[in-house]
């Protein structure tokens, strides 16, 4: 302030004497610094009296807390651990207390065998020993698999089986290889699934050229899917029979590097054993078939011979009642029976011919039954296996009437 401010302020006529005191210049000049700052939007520096107090101890308070219970928890583990090595070293004891228990109590007489393997050696004559003849047995029917196995994948090359890889071949059974896996081709060659079965078996039949596989106890994954054979019962994951039929197959060679596999009938029997005339049981049989053709007909075309009571390498056509062809049957085997009503006649290991396509007969066999047969028309006529050849008017004359 000037010199002339203050001593007008100072004046009596300034009727303001109190503000002539000591400190009144301090405080004017504090107020107009606020009112700049005010205005510039500067804060007020904070007084002495508004100072944060320092921080509380809460947090540290917490931490010390936290660690106390880590070192609580420590503690108890260590604790429980202590337990468990008092209780382990507990049951060894007790076991060791046993163990001296039972050797002290083991007489004098007993084997030495049992003395040591009480001690904790076993003799080497206490060890199971298998049959020698078993061992040789089973090392025999593995080694005749493993030749199956590569005569199968011989011929399947030979016939452009293609479409089938066979991986696994299991070992020999009675009539039956297995288990088996084969690995399913597409037409590029591509692996596309595979097929396992717990057997495989072969039917064959020499009349309708057809070669079939029959696989059993299995299932065929595609797809990532897993689907088991027709016939599979509901709760189980495997079972059930495939057949795959080769059509226009020779089976003579495949009977020929696997017999086993063919059961007990070969697929290429003896066709003729001499004792009966051929002509009388055809035209005596297709009599009898032609007698009843209110529903259709049977007619016997071609009989290759008569052997063991059987008419073998037969094929018979069926036609409606119009005289329309309606299928060829051709099998290896044909047998005549009596049924509960009027006759039966089995057919064995042959084929279904509808137009241009061949199905083989289901389980290797195909019945015709003839409910309204005359049973004693039929044993008068004297046909194999319904009457003996000694009895039958179609028996063949000895060979030195003839």
């Amino acid at each position: 302030m000037s010199a002339r401010a203050a001593a007008a302020c100072c004046s009596p006529s300034a009727g303001a004497s109190w503000a002539c005191s000591p400190g009144w210049a301090s405080r004017a000049r504090s107020r107009r610094t606020r009112r700049r700052r005010a205005v510039h939007g500067v804060a007020p520096a904070p007084s002495a009296a508004l100072e944060p107090a320092p921080a509380p101890v809460a947090a540290t308070t917490a931490a010390d807390d936290e660690r106390v219970a880590l070192r609580a928890e420590c503690d108890a583990l260590r604790e429980r651990l202590a337990r468990a090595e008092r209780e382990r070293v507990e049951r060894e004891e007790e076991f060791l207390r046993y163990a001296e228990m039972i050797t002290a109590i083991t007489p004098p007489e007993l084997p030495p065998e049992i003395v040591q393997a009480l001690g904790g050696e076993v003799p080497e004559s206490s060890l199971p020993q298998e049959d020698p003849a078993l061992v040789a047995e089973r090392a025999r029917r593995q080694a005749r698999a493993d030749e199956l196995a590569s005569a199968l994948r011989a011929l399947m090359r030979v016939e452009q089986f293609d479409s089938l890889d066979l991986l696994e071949a299991g070992t020999l059974g009675d009539g039956w290889l297995g288990p088996v896996v084969f690995r399913v081709v597409d037409e590029r060659g591509r692996p596309s699934g595979s097929l396992s079965a717990d057997r495989l078996r072969l039917e064959g039949s020499a009349a309708g050229w057809t070669l079939t596989f029959v696989l059993e106890g299995g299932y065929e994954r595609r797809g990532g899917r897993r689907v088991a054979f027709e016939g599979t019962q509901p709760d189980e994951e495997r079972g059930g029979v495939r057949r795959i039929v080769l059509s226009q197959t020779d089976p003579a060679p495949w009977y020929e590097a696997l017999p086993e596999l063919f059961g007990a009938t070969p697929p290429a029997p003896r066709l003729d054993d001499g004792r009966w005339e051929l002509a009388l049981v055809k035209n005596g049989l297709n009599a009898l078939l032609g007698a009843d053709a209110a529903l259709g007909s049977y007619r016997l075309e071609r009989l290759g011979g008569v052997f063991e009571d059987e008419l073998r390498a037969v094929e018979l056509t069926q036609r409606d009642v119009d005289g329309r062809l309606l299928q060829r049957l051709v099998a290896d085997r044909l047998a005549i029976a009596r049924g509960e009503r009027g006759v039966v006649l089995t057919l064995h290991d042959g084929v279904i011919l509808k137009g241009s396509r061949k199905h083989a007969f289901l389980d290797g066999r195909y019945r015709i039954f003839l409910p309204r047969a005359d049973v004693p028309s039929w044993e008068a006529a004297g046909l194999p296996g319904l009457v003996p050849v000694a009895e039958s008017s179609a028996a063949a004359a000895p060979l030195g009437l003839r």
